[in-house]
């Protein structure tokens, strides 16, 4: 048992070592097949790069021949090209010495040429000099025009101080105007403040000049401006309503045509207007009496001069109510467009109220025809 067991060790080990040189035998074969497959390849490789040498050398050689070729072509052709530079050459001496000839003409014409340069340099310096002086008074001149300049200058700083100066008062009498248009006609107000606002923005887009919270001569032209169409109608509907009422105090009287008579006329109206209402009494009363009379013809008028003591006090409240309800309706029989005066007016009383009348008169401004109001209320129609 123990000598199979070191036969199979023994086989074993021949084993193993004989399957180690077979694997190295077997590495030296592929070594070498591998080295031979490289060298077969670098051998195919070079043999193919000499071929493609050989083929691009003989195309290149090929490339030589045709341009040898085409240059023994042209060797005919060159020495034409030759004979003809030769007989160019010897035309060329003959234009070399003409040339020669020209650059002494040349030579000549330059020393003359130098020679009138020296003439025209004396000339410039004569006209230099000359134009120097009149650049002298020239500059001199300038400095003359310059001082008159400044002097001008001056003048138009003083003429602008006082432009702004007059400017600066013309606003100080336009703002109370302004602003007296504004009192007097409060309706114009928002029409004038829009003007002033556009003129200056105007103003600012044209000169890029801020806003100010104090009007410039401009903007209060502009607010003028704005103004005086609607104070013209105001002013207008004002004088048509005082015509009306004028002709009413006076119905048979023409009335002024300017507005300072017309103003006259209206200082005249409380008094006028008192002389209506005591016409309005006289009517009332004489209307009142009519009716007695239509009625009564015996009544003693003088005996109605005064009244009776105590009755007013006397009478009941509806009896007070009824006369004053008949009252108004005798009242709508008077005629109230005719002025009736006081005919039982003492004759002292009239010239006293005369006189009075002639002194009002006299304080007043004369003016012709009816632009004065007449100094005593007249009766309509008399």
């Amino acid at each position: 048992m123990a000598s199979m067991e070191m036969f199979f060790s023994d086989f074993r080990a021949f084993i193993n070592a004989t399957t180690a040189e077979a694997d190295g035998r077997l590495k030296r074969v592929e070594k070498v097949n591998k080295s031979v497959t490289d060298k077969r390849t670098g051998l195919y490789n070079r043999l193919v790069a000499s071929y493609h040498k050989a083929k691009t050398d003989r195309a290149e050689v090929a490339h030589e021949l045709q341009v040898a070729k085409v240059a023994a072509a042209r060797v005919p052709q060159l020495e034409e090209d030759l004979r003809i530079v030769r007989t160019q050459c010897a035309d060329s001496q003959e234009v070399a010495k003409a040339l020669a000839a020209k650059a002494k003409e040349t030579e000549g014409e330059l020393s003359r040429l130098r020679r009138l340069e020296a003439n025209h340099l004396a000339e410039l310096d004569s006209v230099k000099r000359v134009e120097q002086e009149k650049v002298d008074n020239l500059n001199q001149r300038l400095n003359e025009v310059d001082e008159q300049c400044q002097k001008l200058n001056n003048d138009m700083i003083a003429q602008s101080k006082t432009l702004t100066e007059t400017a600066k008062r013309w606003v100080e009498e336009i703002s109370p105007l302004d602003c007296g248009l504004a009192i007097a006609f409060p309706e114009t107000q928002k029409e004038a403040l829009a003007a002033a606002g556009k003129a200056q923005e105007e103003r600012r887009l044209a000169t890029g000049e801020s806003s100010s919270e104090f009007f410039s001569m401009d903007d209060h032209l502009a607010s003028i401006a704005a103004r005086v169409e609607p104070v013209t109608m105001l002013g207008y509907g004002l004088r048509l309503a005082a015509e009306e009422f004028l002709r009413l105090l006076w119905p048979t009287e023409t009335l002024p045509g300017e507005i300072a008579n017309l103003v006259k006329w209206l200082e005249s109206a409380p008094d006028r207007l008192l002389d209506w209402k005591d016409s309005a009494a006289h009517a009332g009363a004489d209307m009142a009496l009519s009716f007695v009379l239509s009625w009564y013809e015996d009544v003693d008028l003088y005996q109605l001069e005064t009244g009776r003591a105590s009755v007013e006090d006397a009478l009941s409240a509806e009896t007070k109510t009824r006369r004053l309800a008949r009252a108004c309706t005798i009242a709508d029989f008077v005629n109230k467009g005719f002025f009736v005066n006081d005919p039982s007016l003492p004759e002292e009383e009239e010239a006293a109220e005369d006189e009075d009348m002639a002194d009002a008169e006299e304080g007043l401004p004369e003016a012709p025809g009816s632009d004065v109001p007449p100094a005593s209320p007249s009766p309509a129609g008399a």
